[in-house]
């Protein structure tokens, strides 16, 4: 029989079967690995979507509050606007009171007109900017890759 090489091969199968077992064994721990990664994902997924949804509630309480606070503010500056015309018309007279609005429309304009240079020149500053990093990172390039073209 040994002639054969029966034994030689029934060796070979038995370490096959073996090497088989043990290969079946390692795809076994990398699915459960898989599997309990996926899970993990899943669970970290779900608590970031509750998180999310308990920070948008919180916003939204939050910006409640402030439109609350900004009507009362809005509301209290109206009421002594409203105080200080009629104080300054029995005072002064309507005509009087008309030159005020016009000082206050004239303050506007030129806080507008003040914005929109701020505004303006804000935009070239930041256009400039972006020249100098876009040269900046050129530069850069250039002295760790472009001159040992």
């Amino acid at each position: 029989m040994d002639e054969l090489g029966l034994s030689a091969g029934a060796k070979g199968i038995s370490e096959g079967i073996k090497t088989g077992r043990e290969a079946g064994r390692e795809i076994g721990k990398n699915i459960e690995e898989v599997q309990k990664e996926a899970v993990d994902v899943a669970k970290e997924r779900a608590n970031a979507r509750i998180r999310e949804r308990r920070e948008a509630e919180f916003k939204k309480e939050r910006a409640i509050f402030k439109a609350l606070d900004e009507y009362r503010h809005r509301k209290q500056i109206s009421e002594e606007e409203y105080k200080l015309r009629v104080e300054f018309i029995k005072k002064y007279g309507t005509k009087e009171w008309d030159k005020v609005i016009q000082i206050k429309n004239e303050i506007e304009k030129i806080e507008k007109a003040d914005k929109e240079y701020f505004d303006a020149e804000l935009s070239k500053v930041r256009w400039v900017q972006f020249w100098c990093f876009l040269v900046a990172a050129w530069i850069a390039w250039y002295i760790v890759w472009g001159h040992k073209q």
